[in-house]
């Protein structure tokens, strides 16, 4: 599939032993200038600990429930003012909900209520202009750890 390879394609990068002790602000390093966001605590129960610093393109993919786990991936997204994020559906009953982002902000998350999941196979798109930290999570799952963050650069 196209997302394979989209992502397959990218720098993603993981953080050496999370280990879930709180320390959620080392998921990401920029590796190329300016020091990694400060990610906040609400994510500190996230499935997964992938990254991606997507600073530089234009558009960027987020898989939705890969190979049918509760999770994005990447978990944690760095991107530049004017990224289109698109998120992409790879497995059934999920959605995406804000959490928190800067005022101005441009998440509003797929339609429907909190519960109501996306089909398998549709993208949910938003282009991110306001920079600071947006966070989001499946409403079927956040309970389980099914969230995400953005660092808008």
């Amino acid at each position: 599939m196209a997302t394979a390879g989209v992502l397959a394609g990218c720098s993603t990068e993981t953080s050496g032993g999370d280990g879930g002790d709180g320390g959620g602000g080392t998921a990401t390093d920029g590796g190329d200038g300016g020091s990694a966001p400060s990610w906040p605590s609400y994510l500190d129960d996230a499935q997964g600990d992938t990254s991606q610093d997507a600073r530089g393109q234009s558009e960027v993919t987020v898989a939705v429930g890969p190979d049918g786990s509760l999770a994005y991936d990447p978990v944690y997204l760095r991107v530049d003012s004017g990224t289109t994020v698109n998120f992409e559906f790879e497995s059934p009953t999920h959605n995406v909900k804000p959490e928190s982002q800067p005022e101005g902000g441009s998440l509003d998350g797929t339609e429907g209520s909190e519960m109501e999941p996306v089909d398998e196979g549709e993208t949910y798109s938003v282009t991110l202009e306001t920079t600071g930290i947006y966070t989001y999570y499946c409403g079927p799952h956040e309970t389980t750890g099914m969230k995400g963050g953005i660092s808008v650069e």
